[in-house]
């Protein structure tokens, strides 16, 4: 896994440690934390909610962060960043 992206869900961008939710990670068939996917994203070895596109994604996160005021520039830096995560980088 890159080093720059590995405190982050490779499917969304979520970060997996926050000082205010704690560990953030999904959790892989055998029960363990994964170490590239979040609990939204990601629970026991699988995607959640079936295999949804790029663009379906962006709207999740582009809605998820706007409920949460985070401000336009960070919303817009995620965004452009999803694309070069692992579960997106050869759709």
């Amino acid at each position: 896994m890159e080093k720059s992206c590995s405190h982050q869900c490779q499917s969304c961008c979520m970060p997996l440690q926050t000082e205010k939710a704690g560990d953030c990670r999904g959790t892989e068939k055998d029960g363990s934390k994964s170490e590239k996917w979040c609990s939204l994203c990601y629970k026991d070895g699988e995607f959640i909610g079936g295999d949804c596109t790029l663009d379906e994604m962006k709207v999740i996160v582009a809605n998820a962060m706007e409920k949460e005021g985070i401000n336009w520039f960070i919303r817009k830096m995620a965004l452009w960043q999803l694309p070069h995560l692992e579960r997106w980088k050869n759709k």
